[in-house]
């Protein structure tokens, strides 16, 4: 750390982006960081119940968006292998409705798979995927409810026929929206989906084990809605 950065740390104190207590020199305090670690499967990269679940909570409704280029930074680096060595052609995010995003600025999605996109050299097509309706937040919805919800609320591009698509999320629990979007880009003719979000809810039932790289193939879709 530069002097500059010790002299403003001293001056203005960084908040941790998970439990907001103040930390220098990195984006979580000690004892989050402690407890970051990177789930080993799943569409969620890390725990729903822990610091980059906290830290996505922040940045969405406790008006901490500087929360999100954390969780983003880690999401990046936590990458599975097998993504890494076989990157998709294009990284889209669940899209938010213009309604949506009027009422919540912050594209958290967006953002993470800006990210994603950078890390894996792959080009991140911000109308690769639209929401054609604005659906209620899935927040307090059954499994069924969820997967009703969402049914129907995504077209892809027509551009997307053929291609590798990865999705990125910043939170999943049941995966019925992973599985929305990813029936779209079939429809749309995509040659393969996979999917990984953020944080995932754990222990980890058989919707989120879905292998090394949370692959989203053509057989593995319909799990997610079951």
């Amino acid at each position: 750390m530069s002097l500059t950065d010790r002299l403003l740390d001293l001056v203005f104190p960084r908040s941790c982006a998970a439990c907001a207590e103040p930390c220098s020199g990195d984006a979580f305090c000690g004892a989050c960081r402690a407890d970051l670690e990177a789930l080993p499967d799943g569409l969620g990269l890390f725990d729903y119940a822990g610091p980059v679940g906290d830290a996505v909570r922040a940045a969405k409704y406790d008006g901490r968006p500087e929360a999100m280029p954390a969780v983003a930074a880690e999401v990046a680096r936590a990458l599975p292998r097998a993504l890494r060595d076989d990157p998709p052609q294009w990284v889209v995010a669940v899209p938010l409705h213009p309604r949506r995003r009027a009422r919540r600025p912050l594209d958290a999605p967006g953002l993470l798979a800006r990210a994603v996109g950078r890390s894996l050299g792959a080009r991140v097509e911000r109308r690769g995927v639209v929401r054609l309706r604005d659906t209620p937040p899935q927040a307090g919805l059954s499994a069924l409810e969820r997967v009703a919800n969402v049914q129907g609320a995504f077209a892809a591009h027509p551009r997307v026929a053929g291609l590798d698509v990865l999705v990125v999320d910043d939170v999943v629990t049941t995966g019925a929206t992973l599985q929305a979007v990813a029936d779209a880009l079939m429809r749309g003719g995509a040659a393969r989906v996979r999917a990984i979000a953020a944080a995932g809810v754990a222990p980890r039932g058989p919707l989120l084990a879905l292998g090394d790289e949370a692959a989203l193939t053509r057989g593995a879709v319909a799990q997610l809605g079951e």
